[in-house]
């Protein structure tokens, strides 16, 4: 006794992978890129990915991370004198200001101000120094083996550097936490205006997030030395699927933004989102207790949609006893499949029977006792 599959559905399910191919990724113009599917972690296009070099204010993710994980985001932070010499990228705020953690993440991850930067470190840690060990204490906890931080702000400074490989890893942390996922996505944010009337807007220099819909973080950087930066993610919700993309060294600001998005544009189009399983139509066959030579069909009651990676073979795995028993309504439930690629399940569905199979009659009866009776003598 065996589970039947229905041999014709192969057909169905290579389809979406003999798609016509895709022509190679895009070639930034900087030093250094990376573009990873965020759902499998697989890398899809790549250069110097594990390369360290400057970062500029892609640093200020860790910053972020690192001061997320210190506490209450609505704590009062008074800046000090500290964070209004380091000049630079500003956010506009003074010494002796009285301000929120939550507010200082707001100037330092969209206003990317290196105010900001300081006046968190001495919040959190009570010194610049400090906070740096904190986040290169905290960089090896994550496995960030091409990073080392110099400062929390992100300038030039000797050992101050990065890979895209470990930009990523800091990209998709700053996306776990529900927060900074919520404001990097945005162009604008305000914090309080110095003198307490109102609020003041902050710009965001990341304008892939104008060129790009899909697009929805995470951090530009510029410096002298490292070029321009940008920690890329988008997602696209026809697919169901979110990419990240890393592109350093890059020539200037407008190039940065079309890289990254020529990127993120190359990683969708290596997916589809075709229907696998249609509606209704059998994947497999199981045996009738009782009922010899009887089978039942088993199909998913609904069409199953799948996102799959063009030019990579679909599979189909069948969960279900190797026989029914009698009786056997149309529509009920007698299984599961599941469609897999690479092997990951990429979709799933219930299996229902096709059809109704009544109990046995006396002839069925007979047929069985005798089958028994052979199987005895046999």
């Amino acid at each position: 006794m065996r589970i039947l599959l229905r041999a014709a559905l192969l057909a169905v399910l290579i389809a979406p992978a003999a798609a016509a191919g895709l022509g190679p990724p895009p070639t930034p113009a900087g030093t250094a890129w990376l573009l990873v599917d965020g759902q499998s972690g697989e890398v899809l296009a790549a250069r110097n990915e594990d390369v360290a070099r400057p970062m500029a204010s892609a640093t200020k993710m860790m910053t972020a991370l690192v001061a997320i994980e210190s506490g209450d985001l609505d704590r009062v932070v008074t800046v000090v004198p500290a964070a209004v010499a380091v000049g630079e990228s500003s956010a506009g705020i003074r010494p002796g200001e009285r301000i929120t953690m939550r507010d200082l993440l707001r100037a330092l991850m969209i206003g990317s101000g290196n105010d900001a930067a300081i006046a968190i470190a001495y919040a959190v840690a009570g010194s610049e120094a400090e906070f740096v060990t904190r986040m290169n204490d905290r960089a090896k906890e994550m496995g960030l083996t091409a990073t080392q931080f110099a400062n929390p702000h992100g300038l030039d400074e000797p050992g101050h550097r990065s890979s895209p490989r470990d930009l990523l890893v800091l990209g998709r942390a700053v996306m776990k936490d529900p927060f900074l996922r919520g404001l990097v996505g945005k162009r604008t944010t305000s914090i309080p205006a110095r003198d307490g009337s109102g609020r003041v807007t902050l710009q965001s220099e990341n304008d892939l997030l104008s060129i790009m819909p899909a697009a929805d973080g995470i951090k530009t950087g510029h410096t002298d030395g490292a070029g321009y930066v940008l920690v890329a993610h988008a997602t696209s919700k026809g697919l169901g699927r979110d990419f990240y993309a890393v592109v350093m060294g890059e020539p200037d600001r407008a190039t940065r933004a079309a890289d990254a998005k020529a990127l993120l544009q190359w990683g969708f189009a290596n997916y589809a989102r075709p229907v696998v399983l249609p509606r209704g139509r059998a994947v497999a066959d199981i045996e009738v207790q009782g009922v010899p030579g009887a089978t039942v069909g088993l199909a998913p009651p609904a069409a199953v949609a799948a996102t799959v990676r063009i030019g990579k073979p679909v599979a189909m795995r069948v969960i279900a006893p190797s026989m029914a028993v009698t009786p056997v309504e149309r529509g009920q439930r007698l299984g599961r499949v599941e469609v897999l690629q690479g092997g990951t399940v990429v979709a799933r569905a219930a299996l229902v029977a096709t059809g109704p199979v009544g109990p046995p009659g006396f002839t069925d009866s007979v047929r069985s006792a005798f089958a028994g009776i052979g199987s005895v003598f046999t």
